[in-house]
């Protein structure tokens, strides 16, 4: 397995992956997620794969991209300034899973965010998405606070 920036390039197989993820909340949350082409534009991918607050990371495996990362370099705002790192995105290809990739791209993502000045790593899971939530919680993740809601 080989973990490297992502290009511009790479945003066919980037998008792919990106609609892996958003099927997986449509098919959970239909009353919330829409049917999107392109649920990451190329015009939006581009810009973070440009930018200095972003870290964008593929992982190759096979000759082919079999997972990708995407976080960003925030500032707190209303709260003690600090610097974090918020992980955007993360994904595995199906066929890819449970090979190590995604903590590898964890792994690396948050050595650049400190490498970067980030003092700790945020990051939302969507309840339904129990898979998620028992990796996160593997790698010593814990949670910081819940969003509940009602049917009205």
């Amino acid at each position: 397995m080989n973990i490297r920036p992502l290009h511009n390039e790479d945003y066919p197989a980037v998008d792919r992956l990106m609609q892996q993820v958003h099927q997986l909340h449509l098919d959970a949350r239909p009353d919330l997620f829409i049917p999107l082409e392109h649920p990451l534009p190329p015009e939006q991918y581009q810009e973070m794969v440009g930018s200095d607050r972003a870290i964008c990371l593929a992982a190759e495996q096979d000759g082919q991209i079999a997972g990708i990362c995407f976080v960003t370099i925030r500032n707190k705002s209303c709260m003690v300034e600090d610097t974090i790192a918020y992980l955007d995105d993360l994904c595995v290809d199906e066929r890819f899973r449970h090979l190590g990739i995604g903590k590898a791209l964890m792994e690396r993502a948050q050595q650049l965010a400190k490498e970067k000045g980030a003092s700790r790593l945020d990051l939302m899971v969507w309840e339904f998405n129990q898979a998620a939530l028992q990796f996160y919680r593997s790698l010593g993740m814990e949670p910081q606070r819940y969003i509940f809601e009602k049917k009205l």
